[in-house]
């Protein structure tokens, strides 16, 4: 598999594998839904997982983490971070989901880009 470019950027889901319970209902519920930017999300994952140092704080507490879907590439950081703003108005499952139709930044394959690991 070709190593990324650099200066590519890359705009990703990952979803807690920890289920949670709903206080008002009791209903087990799905992890959460976080969505980043990166030159290279897998490292990203790994730092999101505890594997290597760094990773969002928010992400500590629910590991660990699947790769759902990776939007992009993106000329410049700029871009990637325009994209990220852009998918992170949609909630849920609608971040997987993600169309050109919903939105200009909307680029790539998504859930199916070689990177996410569908099992």
């Amino acid at each position: 598999m070709p190593a990324e470019k650099q200066n590519e950027w890359w705009v990703y889901v990952i979803r807690s594998q920890a289920t949670r319970v709903s206080e008002k209902t009791g209903k087990v519920l799905q992890g959460f839904f976080y969505v980043g930017s990166s030159t290279d999300p897998r490292r990203r994952l790994r730092q999101h997982n505890g594997e290597l140092k760094g990773g969002a704080r928010c992400t500590t507490k629910n590991r660990p983490h699947r790769l759902m879907a990776v939007y992009g590439p993106y000329a410049n950081r700029s871009e990637g971070f325009r994209a990220e703003k852009a998918l992170k108005k949609l909630r849920g499952q609608k971040r997987i989901q993600w169309t050109p139709e919903q939105s200009k930044w909307c680029r790539g394959p998504g859930v199916n880009h070689e990177w996410v690991q569908n099992d």
